[in-house]
């Protein structure tokens, strides 16, 4: 293993943590199916308040379970847009670093802001690596259309009806702050 934690295999790098985060939310959806998807998402999603109930659990396990699976599937397509170059980038403790403080942002802002409605999916953390994403581009005088344009079309599409916005927002502010910090020189 290189010090980027990534296994090398016949030239190609695979990012460790990206597999893993992959597979974390592969095993929530084989969950969700095999126990009962509304089941386990309502057993588990995030809501307004839940903190403040002693829910603590939702905060991480609802980042790991998804309404089906075209959002596991658009989640996961994003992890690999910008989880896989990421990781690579910046290394593998940072990239897990953000992801989890993605987590959290998400879950907070969905705490305090999220309406009436449940939340669970990936997307906030995904967020996170997105925005992340920007301000290590911008760090290293890379071309920041890339990261611009996913963060330009997400943010639309957030504001979608059924669409956790606060989870999105949530996300992408954690990443922007924790990558100010943990973001450096290019690799």
């Amino acid at each position: 293993m290189s010090a980027e934690y990534t296994v090398e295999r016949r030239g190609i790098k695979i990012p460790v943590v990206t597999v893993v985060i992959f597979l974390l939310n592969l095993i929530g959806l084989i969950y969700e199916y095999s126990v009962g998807e509304n089941n386990t998402v309502y057993r588990f999603a995030m809501y307004q308040g839940a903190l403040q109930d002693g829910q603590w659990i939702r905060l991480f396990v609802s980042a790991f379970l998804h309404f089906g699976i075209m959002h596991f599937g658009s989640n996961m397509v994003c992890l690999g847009m910008f989880g896989l170059d990421l990781e690579n980038r910046i290394g593998w403790w940072r990239y897990a670093l953000i992801y989890l403080i993605g987590i959290i942002g998400s879950g907070l802002l969905i705490n305090f802001a999220g309406g009436r409605g449940i939340h669970a999916g990936a997307s906030g953390a995904i967020w996170a690596l997105m925005t992340s994403t920007l301000i290590f581009n911008l760090k290293n005088n890379i071309n920041p259309a890339y990261a611009l344009r996913g963060i330009v079309i997400n943010l639309i599409y957030s504001f979608s009806a059924g669409v956790s916005w606060q989870g999105h927002i949530g996300g992408g502010i954690a990443g922007l702050l924790s990558a100010l910090v943990l973001t450096g020189e290019r690799k």
